[in-house]
This record gives structure tokens, sequence and C-alpha cells, in this order.
């Protein structure tokens, strides 16, 4: 099952909490066609949600840099992955299949609101890391400028 990967402090900059260029422009359209391309050339007929957690994480490093963004786009959110998986059944079991993705690839959720919300968390993770980013530096900035006017004591 996928569960939705959490940031503790969107903050951070580590690479981890941080956005490729790539990640930014994604939706459900493009993550799906990314991962059916990974199932495709890997003989895959589908993927559970804990194996797109593992990708996302790449810590094998073996995966291209747009399949760890796809990956982590539906560990972020995992009520899109739902409804790829849900796309052929009632009930939801994890596995999402090969046409499934091929069906989101063509952007029937794009319009969603589950991809509404997405894409407002996702530019709302964009903007606080940057914000915190423009923090960090003026105020290392700050105190530079404090420390250049303080006097010797005597």
């Amino acid at each position: 099952m996928i569960e939705k990967t959490t940031k503790s402090n969107p903050a951070q900059s580590n690479s981890s909490s941080s956005f490729s260029q790539f990640e930014t422009s994604l939706n459900v359209s493009k993550a799906s066609s990314v991962i059916l391309k990974y199932l495709k050339d890997n003989g895959k007929n589908m993927i559970t949600g804990a194996q797109i957690n593992q990708i996302s994480e790449n810590q094998s490093g073996k995966h291209s840099l747009e399949l760890v963004d796809a990956a982590k786009f539906l560990a972020r959110h995992p009520d899109i992955f739902k409804l790829v998986e849900t796309h052929d059944v009632a009930k939801p079991d994890d596995l999402a299949g090969y046409l499934n993705f091929e069906w989101a690839s063509h952007g029937p959720l794009d319009s969603s609101p589950a991809a509404s919300i997405a894409k407002m968390q996702d530019t709302f993770d964009l903007a606080i890391a940057k914000s915190s980013k423009i923090t960090e530096i003026s105020t290392g900035k700050k105190v530079e400028i404090d420390s250049s006017k303080q006097r010797p004591s005597n």
C-alpha cells in the first residue's frame, strides 16, 4: 500500500525534500507515462504501492531521475495511485496494472479533484522549500552585516 510520504521539515535543503525541474512539471498523465515505460522496459504487468515507494527512495541508485520523480509523485499522492489502480476494479488492492497506467497516461485524471489537490500540495511544498532557503540566505547575510558593525571592545 502506498503510504503518503511527508517531510518532517519541508524547509530542510537536502535532496529528498527539494523538487527537480522535471518533478515540478509532473501531473498524473506524465507520471503514469513514466511508470508505464518502466513497466514495459522491465517486462512487468503490474506494480504495487510498496514497489512505487521503493522506487521513489531509489536506494539502489539504479533508477532514472524521471522514474524516481514519477514514483515520488505517486508516493506523495496515494489518492492518485488509488484512482489509477481502481480504474478497472471496484476495490483497491494495491496493484496497478500496465493497462491502468496506459489509461491514466492519456490524461483522464489530470482534471480530477485529486489531481488538483495534488498540484496544490506540490505548489505549496515547493513554495515552503523556496521560502525557507530565502530565509536561510537572508539570515546568513544579516549575521554577516551585524558582525561587521561590531566594534572591538577594549
